[in-house]
């Protein structure tokens, strides 16, 4: 793995509406309308990510219908499982680091 590898692996996961789209499929299997329904993403911002998610590999879609229904990768599916478990076990230590919070904090003003 190189750094390139690493920063766009973390960039296309670490889009907080491509994730909340992840750890939705990660629960069920669904359509565009579903997910939008139950992230609050616009449909067309869906359908943004949704490619972003498919050309990385992360989901796969079949056709079922006149719908298109997206599934997590297996392994992407436990990534995002434990992310998620990591997220809430850390929260409290991950929001009062003030070194990552500052550094965040300066990436977001430049």
């Amino acid at each position: 793995m190189d750094k390139f590898e690493f920063k766009a692996f973390f960039y296309a996961l670490g889009d907080y509406s491509r994730f909340s789209i992840l750890s939705t499929l990660a629960k069920h299997d669904l359509n565009v309308s579903e997910i939008v329904e139950i992230t609050g993403i616009e449909q067309s911002n869906v359908s943004h990510h949704m490619q972003c998610l498919l050309n990385c590999g992360f989901v796969n879609v079949k056709k079922e219908g006149t719908k298109h229904v997206y599934r997590i990768n297996k392994d992407v599916k436990q990534t995002v499982n434990s992310i998620v478990d990591n997220i809430e076990s850390y929260k409290k230590q991950i929001i009062s680091c003030n070194i990552a919070n500052k550094e965040y904090i300066h990436k977001v003003i430049k």
